[in-house]
């Protein structure tokens, strides 16, 4: 299943396979015993963490977070943006699968995705 993570696509085989291996080490907590807010929560002070040290999550952090968000909430999408009151607006969807295959075609291609370009597709 392919998934996108603000401008990074991840490509994960078995979602809810990966997190039930992954999500000791992921430290979010028994998945079963999460909501969906609880998890997009997780995932947000997750992404606000690197964004303050300069980072994006590496491609493994990647695919815990994009697992933990596809077992609850079932979107294959997820843009975690800063809003004017520095706080964090999340926005979930489902993209047909033929434009996240386009999106990897770009991102292998070596082409930065603009995530300013991809999410009005969204809304």
């Amino acid at each position: 299943m392919l998934f996108l993570l603000n401008d990074q696509i991840i490509e994960i085989d078995a979602p809810e396979n990966h997190l039930a291996q992954r999500w000791k080490t992921l430290g979010c907590g028994e998945p079963n015993a999460l909501r969906a807010r609880d998890a997009l929560e997780f995932v947000k002070a997750v992404i606000d963490q690197h964004r303050r040290e300069g980072l994006r999550p590496d491609k493994g952090l990647a695919a815990d977070l994009a697992s933990l968000i596809i077992a609850k909430t079932g979107a294959n999408a997820a843009l975690f943006s800063p809003s004017d009151a520095g706080k964090f607006e999340t926005r979930l969807t489902t993209f047909p699968e033929l434009v996240l295959e386009k999106l990897r075609a770009r991102s292998k291609g070596q082409q930065d995705l603009d995530v300013a370009e991809i999410w009005p597709i969204a809304a």
